[in-house]
């Protein structure tokens, strides 16, 4: 039989050049490992297996490729090399540990296909026992194909040692099929166009961040479903005219709908490709891979999601023959060499066997007992996969994973999950897919634990605390600003004063006061002044324009004016808000500041804690840093005086925060906005710091892990330093966290999940309630984000002007309390393992760059982690997104460090370095005030012609490939039509004119003319630092000679 040459079909080729990017990928091994127990005639085993690969071309066909293209070759028919190895006589330890450990190292060892796609061994463990362990590679066998040889191997066995009849020749070859395939129809392009418009990448919660070099490393899960859930299951499918696969894949679709919070999914699912009775003895890649993609918005039972799958499955097996490069290239999807474009997970169902194994039919020998024997085989091919198969009448499901991203006591609840889910559905499937159960094994006490801030005694209102503290130390310093200072005594009588020009103009029990002064000590008398004539207290920035302040007034319906000339009344209806604390207005969707009502026991109750737990004494000075209309004014001012201790007011604002530290030597404690602290603290070498110092507070903004990291180094331990987490409407603060050194993050495969990810904004304060819910309200796993919902003592009594709608205002019933109040943050978040909270952004704040949304909390974390960015945020401008940073890294470190751990779309196209972020006057990064990008970064928006020798070879090996005119050195390779078929082609073009060997790999590293071309360029100077001194000489020989002749 001759060497014959065939073509790839387009499944095979996808596998080639993942082969070619990544040789050392093992993950699309298939293998087959059975033990043989009994007498096993080895000459007759090794004559059964020279016949079938003599019988089938796909098992003697090896790959090459031949002008950039790859092509198989189909080599002649040769007694088959079955390794063997006697263990009985290594005398290296127990035979059956030893075959484990080999059998392990041949199903993960990588293939060389230019050599061989298959290898076989025997292992000896005595004269009766041996282990058969067959492997190849995916690209010449399928699930099916695995079944057919241990058949044929079987039956030829059997042939030369018990007289069976001879197989019949087989009718077909691979190659015959690969042959035959042809263009895909325009139809089937136009309905996968169609349906895969944006695919949704799949988030799935994991235990670590992606390395930066990921790999296949992998494990398995394996759990088995109760027969009689199975068969509920299958009774369930078959009412609705589906077929098993079909509910499992549905079932799949809840789970990772559930874990990651997404009701938009894509699903890979390999199918059979023999659609002709003609292929079905022949062994061979006959395999497509369909996408399905679920849609379960709304509220669908199972029943109705699973009609939906059934009719989305049909469809796409009507139209699955098209290449899936060609699909990505025309919906212009960006390339991840970490990642399917399409799809991130797969479902696979084998109609035997064993899940997690391939093949299912045993080896048949004549006077052998065979059963499978444990593979070792650790890869996966997806972040995670369900491979599921039927074993002697039960359903077992296999859950592969990366185990970079996933710890095994985490996949392992994912299982435990699935099964709680099977048994939810077949027991009541007309329950919304939301409302099934997911948390399993006491998961639900575990997290109401965490959220529970635990009991608070609130014995005091903080007008009765501050009173005690007047009557106890009267002649104590209350408040500083400047030369001035008030002792208690002082504040309470000037507190008096305005009280009773407030009842003079009007005001009373109830009522509204407005406060519009500047930073003064009246500051801080008149909201006490408010107080002692039972009103509540409207703060207003002094430097707000005028018309902004009359208009928020009205509408609030204050009843006078505390301003700088004194008190006046406010014409117009006052409004009566008993209880009432203070109002203080917070930016609405709609444009309209919308007034957040905050009740004296709800301030007591946050009061009470922060005194107690940031130990405030009468020894400690606070810098009252925050504008008087925003709610950290509170928390700088009332738990100061109710622990008799000193207010510190800036004069001139934060802008003489500096000025004021140095004056003050002894603060003790700093409560400032995130975004300012990290201006301070890149400057803190310059930055006089009070010695005294004890306390700092900082919350608003996702803090950086290396501004923390650099405080740590200037203070060490020596100044506590708490992250706070809380929106208005739960009175300042909800969460803090301690940020100690572990609290920085690292990105390490080996870092435990606790410090894996940004530093977390902890756990709830006291009285608090904490959960982490999905948009049903349902609590989400550990690890899985969800929307950050506060119940407790500190949740507002709304708005003063609430939406219709009380799930628009975001105050809605607790599901856990009763119906008390619970207000939905809108902010996302996650428990860790350890059960602290990690914040993940708005959920209102998704960006959407070239068709892809991005979570911009993703993004900034990843880039505040660069060495010498001390902060930083993301924006989208045009069809780019851009990254500001603050710091000392330059633009191309920035960009090399997000490269390093985030997919292509995610990495910024444009940097621009800032001598600080803008804020507002709270404080807070204002986006509104960034400036115009400029692109220190190339975008490839604008033509620059190849400009070296190397670069004109790079464009000229991008024409010929892509049928393009011109190519400028800074134009995605990807972006102007490349897939992955072409970048083997343009691998070969630059072999050819360069002689180098350029990895894959690199045109998705380096993607334009101008990176690529620096990549050939130091391949050529590696090559000639290699070389020999002769061979250099000769290389310069060579080209003074060309010189010469040019």
């Amino acid at each position: 039989m001759q060497q014959r040459q065939a073509p790839l079909t387009p499944a095979q080729e996808r596998l080639w050049f993942l082969h070619r990017l990544n040789p050392e990928d093992a993950s699309y091994n298939v293998y087959l490992v059975s033990r043989l127990t009994g007498p096993l005639d080895r000459d007759a085993l090794a004559e059964a297996f020279t016949d079938v690969v003599a019988r089938h071309g796909a098992l003697r066909t090896t790959f090459r490729e031949v002008d950039g293209r790859p092509v198989q070759d189909i080599g002649p028919a040769r007694p088959c090399e079955i390794e063997y190895l006697d263990l009985a006589q290594a005398g290296s330890g127990p035979a059956e540990q030893r075959a484990r450990e080999l059998v392990a190292a041949r199903t993960n060892q990588p293939f060389d296909l230019t050599a061989s796609a298959i290898r076989v061994s025997l292992l000896r463990l005595s004269a009766d026992d041996h282990v058969l362990c067959v492997v190849l590679h995916h690209i010449i066998a399928d699930g099916w194909s695995c079944d057919l040889l241990h058949t044929e191997v079987s039956a030829l066995y059997n042939a030369a040692t018990a007289g069976a009849p001879p197989l019949p020749p087989p009718a077909a070859q691979f190659a015959d099929y690969a042959s035959r395939q042809s263009a895909p129809d325009a139809e089937a392009l136009d309905y996968w166009l169609t349906q895969l418009a944006e695919p949704p990448v799949l988030a799935l919660p994991t235990d670590r961040p992606r390395p930066p070099a990921a790999t296949a490393a992998g494990d398995i899960v394996l759990r088995e479903l109760p027969r009689a859930v199975a068969d509920r299951l299958g009774l369930l499918a078959r009412e609705y005219r589906c077929t098993q696969f079909m509910a499992l894949l549905t079932v799949y679709q809840i789970l990772l709908a559930r874990l990651s919070g997404q009701r938009d999914l894509c699903i890979g699912c390999p199918v059979a490709a023999r659609d002709d009775v003609e292929w079905e003895n022949v062994i061979g890649y006959f395999t497509d891979t369909v996408v399905v993609r679920a849609d379960l918005s709304g509220d669908p039972t199972f029943r109705e999601l699973l009609a939906q799958t059934r009719a989305s499955l049909l469809s796409a097996l009507n139209h699955r023959a098209v290449p899936f490069e060609q699909l990505a290239t025309k919906l212009g999807i960006e390339r991840d060499p970490h990642r399917n474009p399409l799809f991130q997970t797969l479902f696979v169902l084998q109609t035997t066997g064993t899940p997690g194994a391939t093949g299912g039919a045993a080896l048949s020998l004549h006077g052998i007992e065979a059963q499978w024997f444990e593979s070792g085989y650790r890869q996966a091919k997806f972040d995670l996969m369900l491979d599921m198969g039927v074993d002697r009448g039960m359903l077992l499901g296999a859950f592969c994973y990366r185990t970079e991203l996933f710890d095994r006591a985490s996949v392992e609840r994912i299982a435990d999950r699935w099964e709680a889910l099977v048994a939810a559905i077949v027991a009541e499937p007309d329950v919304s897919v939301w409302r099934l159960p997911l948390l399993v094994g006491g998961e639900l006490e575990q997290l109401l634990a965490w959220g529970d801030g635990g009991p608070l005694d609130v014995p005091e209102t903080v007008p009765e605390s501050v009173a005690r503290t007047v009557a106890a130390r009267p002649d104590a310093p209350a408040v500083v600003c400047g030369e001035t200072v008030l002792s208690y005594a002082a504040l309470s009588r000037r507190a008096d004063e305005l009280a009773a020009q407030m009842r003079a103009a009007g005001a009373g029990p109830g009522d509204l006061v407005g406060i519009c002064v500047p930073r003064s000590p009246d500051l801080v008398a008149a909201p006490l002044a408010a107080w002692r004539i039972g009103a509540g207290y409207v703060p207003f920035d002094a430097e707000q324009p005028d018309t902004y302040i009359s208009q928020q007034a009205k509408g609030a319906g204050i009843t006078v004016m505390i301003g700088p000339a004194g008190v006046t009344a406010c014409p117009g209806a006052a409004r009566k808000v008993p209880g009432t604390a203070y109002v203080v207005h917070t930016s609405g969707s709609t444009g309209r500041p919308k007034g957040v009502v905050i009740s004296q026991a709800a301030l007591a109750a946050r009061v009470t804690w922060m005194v107690s737990h940031y130990e405030l004494s009468p020894d400690d000075r606070v810098v009252q840093f925050a504008s008087a209309a925003f709610d950290t004014f509170a928390e700088e001012v009332w738990p100061t005086l109710a622990a008799g201790a000193t207010v510190v007011l800036l004069p001139d604002g934060p802008a003489s925060l500096p000025e004021v530290l140095a004056a003050n030597q002894d603060v003790t404690m700093l409560d400032l906005p995130t975004a300012y602290w990290h201006s301070l603290v890149e400057a803190a070498n310059g930055f006089d710091w009070p010695p005294r110092l004890r306390l700092t507070i900082i919350g608003g903004e996702q803090v950086g892990a290396s501004a923390v990291a650099a405080w740590r180094s200037r203070f060490g331990e020596r100044v506590r330093l708490v992250n706070t987490y809380g929106p208005t409407e739960t009175t300042i603060i909800a969460t803090t966290a301690e940020l100690a050194p572990a609290a920085a993050p690292t990105t390490a495969p080996t870092a435990t999940p606790a410090q894996a990810g940004p530093p977390p904004i902890g756990r709830p304060v006291g009285g608090t309630y904490i959960y982490v819910l999905d948009d049903s309200l349902n609590p989400v796993p550990v690890g899985a984000a969800g929307e950050l919902c506060v119940g407790g003592s500190g949740v507002a009594d709304g708005y003063l002007d609430p939406p219709e709608s009380s799930v628009s205002s975001g105050f809605v019933s607790d599901p856990f309390r009763d119906g008390a109040p619970m207000y939905r943050t809108g902010d996302r978040a996650r428990w860790r393992p350890d059960g602290m909270l990690e914040f993940l952004g708005r959920l209102d704040r998704q960006l959407k760059v070239r068709g892809f949304r991005i979570e911009p909390g993703e993004v900034q974390t990843r880039l505040r982690s660069c060495p010498g960015v001390f902060d930083a945020v993301v924006a989208a401008h045009e069809d780019s997104l851009v990254a500001y940073t603050v710091g000392t890294a330059t633009a191309a470190e920035v960009v090399a460090h997000a490269a390093e751990a985030l997919p292509r779309h995610l990495v910024p196209n444009a940097v621009v370095p800032l001598d600080a972020l803008p804020l507002t006057r709270n404080g807070k990064v204002d986006l509104g005030k960034l400036p115009e990008p400029r692109y220190t970064v190339p975008t490839g928006t604008a033509f620059v012609a190849p400009r070296t020798e190397t670069e004109k070879l790079v464009a000229s090996a991008w024409t010929e490939v892509l049928g393009l005119s011109r190519i400028g050195v800074h134009d995605d390779f990807f972006a102007v039509g490349g897939h992955s078929l072409h970048v083997t082609r343009v691998i070969g073009r630059l072999r050819v004119a360069a002689g180098v060997e350029v990895p894959v790999r690199a045109l998705f590293e380096a993607p334009t003319v101008a990176e690529l071309a620096t990549v050939v360029e130091e391949l050529l100077l590696a090559e000639i630092d290699g070389m020999s001194a002769a061979e250099r000489e000769l290389l310069l020989a060579a080209d003074r000679e060309s010189e010469g002749a040019s």
